[in-house]
């Protein structure tokens, strides 16, 4: 009876493919979630996908801030500026998925959800009583 390599050519290169995965993200260049202000997940946490709602993450030394809205409309945000009071504020239209906050991460303390669905996705105005 002959064995055929192909199995355990398979299986090797699964295990290969595996052990490279968890080099890429073991680095420390790997994306660092947190959820509002306070809260940070770090090790497997920062390996799932983004919380749906306002978030702050981190590459390296750099911090950004992103929305990721996990509904299928569009829908209008209202995005808390840093500074300023309302004046700063904005209400930003986001598409399903991940959209980044221009600028660095520090600069926004919140987004949330107010309504708005249909909306045209990148659409951006400025603060109005909600």
């Amino acid at each position: 009876m002959k064995l055929s390599p192909r199995p355990l050519r398979a299986a090797l290169a699964a295990a290969s493919g595996a052990a490279l995965t968890m080099t890429a993200f073991s680095s420390p260049a790997h994306a660092e979630f947190q959820r509002g202000p306070e809260a940070r997940q770090a090790g497997a946490d920062a390996l799932a996908a983004p919380p749906c709602g306002f978030f702050r993450y981190s590459v390296r030394a750099s911090e950004f801030a992103a929305y990721n809205h996990c509904g299928p409309t569009t829908v209008r945000i209202h995005v808390d500026v840093r500074g300023g009071g309302s004046a700063n504020d904005y209400h930003l239209c986001v598409s399903p998925g991940r959209t980044q906050l221009p600028g660095a991460g520090p600069n926004y303390l919140n987004a949330y959800y107010i309504g708005g669905a249909g909306c045209r996705s990148g659409e951006r105005t400025g603060h109005t009583r909600h």
